[in-house]
């Protein structure tokens, strides 16, 4: 017979004492007795009692405690799927809240295409007046300050997020400072435009489409969407600036 015979197999969930100085110790689990084994504490050579055979038996006659199960508990893994790495985000950081991580998103990506979106609506709306109308140049100038100055606040709102994206302080104070002179253009331009309509007669008014008026409407929702989250973003950003992580 070869000497694995002579060894016993016991299931994992019976119980165990240790003999350690003519004491026995225990109950003890499975796994302690095996975490004892791993770190030196005890040898193969120690006697353990099993509730399950009722006798007192040297470790190294438990096929439960062979040098080769306990090896191969040991053995290091292999190394991970490089699935399971953490990527670094190219919007957001995982150190900044909830929150900090929208403004991001709202400041690399969403306020761009949004400036593209307010370029593409204006051209296709064209004018509020005809051509021909007295008013008609100062409303093209309107226009032009308008889209140069949603241009450059952009680009700010941006290098505030990328700031922001990298922890730095000063992404922050731009954000904030560029949705306050935001706020304050488009407060400026809605009076502009307004004291401009009460000033000229309705028969200069541009004729336009149903599908120009259905681009113009979308735009002011968009518009108030974007409004309530810049003003929203501001808010949080004083309240919030100092608990953020930046440097």
């Amino acid at each position: 017979m070869h000497e694995e015979n002579n060894k016993t197999m016991e299931s994992p969930q019976s119980q165990w004492w240790l003999a350690k100085n003519g004491v026995a110790e225990g109950p003890l689990s499975h796994q302690q007795i095996r975490d004892s084994l791993q770190s030196n504490k005890i040898s193969l050579a120690d006697y353990v009692y099993s509730s399950d055979s009722k006798e007192w038996k040297p470790l190294s006659d438990w096929n439960n405690f062979e040098p080769d199960t306990v090896d191969a508990a040991l053995q290091s893994p292999p190394a991970p799927p490089l699935e399971s790495y953490p990527t670094d985000p190219l919007i957001t950081n995982p150190r900044l809240p909830a929150m900090a991580n929208w403004i991001c998103i709202y400041t690399l990506l969403v306020s761009p295409w949004l400036w593209g979106f307010y370029v593409v609506s204006d051209l296709t709306s064209g004018l509020t007046f005809v051509e021909n109308a007295p008013l008609a140049g100062v409303d093209a100038l309107v226009m032009f300050v308008d889209m140069l100055t949603s241009l450059f606040i952009t680009v700010a709102l941006f290098i505030g997020g990328m700031r922001l994206r990298a922890l730095r302080l000063s992404g922050t104070t731009i954000i904030i400072l560029s949705i306050v002179v935001a706020v304050a253009v488009q407060v400026l331009m809605l009076f502009g435009v307004m004291l401009l309509l009460a000033m000229s007669d309705p028969i200069h008014y541009a004729t336009k489409t149903v599908a120009v008026e259905l681009i113009d409407f979308l735009a002011v929702i968009v518009g108030l969407c974007e409004a309530a989250f810049m003003v929203t973003a501001l808010l949080w950003l004083r309240r919030n600036e100092r608990s953020l992580p930046l440097t």
